[in-house]
């Protein structure tokens, strides 16, 4: 599980728009280049589903785009990506915030943490908390 968002990137004069697709479209931004308006929308990104994240909004699901040449797939800093993944995998899971924590031994609170942006749990607490939702945790360097 990976989460990435389509981005349509586009030149106008001489700056690079970047703006998210539905039901991102409010995630707009740009760069003097391709690569300044991609970090930008990463940065956008992280911003606006860390909010979500952090006032218990649902966080939406990527629309399904065909391929085109001006749609980029931007993912949010790990910071907001790690929280997202655990939401997602408790809620597939079907437990709630209590359920998870008992099964764990920890607090609920410790469980909404890890939920939280900008946590930042050991590789450790990850894989245990993963593992006691059926998943397994897999690194990857690009």
């Amino acid at each position: 599980m990976k989460v990435v968002y389509p981005f349509r990137v586009w030149k106008e004069d001489e700056d690079y728009l970047v703006q998210g697709l539905e039901p991102l479209e409010n995630v707009l931004t740009y760069g003097e280049s391709i690569e300044e308006a991609l970090m930008n929308g990463r940065e956008a990104l992280t911003g606006v589903l860390g909010v979500m994240l952090d006032n218990g909004q649902k966080f939406p699901d990527p629309q399904k785009v065909s391929q085109a040449k001006d749609v980029y797939w931007i993912e949010p800093d790990p910071s907001v990506a790690i929280p997202i993944l655990v939401r997602k995998a408790r809620e597939e899971a079907g437990l709630t915030l209590v359920e998870l924590a008992a099964k764990l031994g920890v607090t609920y609170q410790a469980v909404q943490k890890w939920e939280r942006s900008g946590t930042n749990p050991k590789v450790a607490t990850l894989n245990r908390v993963l593992g006691a939702l059926g998943r397994r945790l897999e690194l990857e360097v690009a």
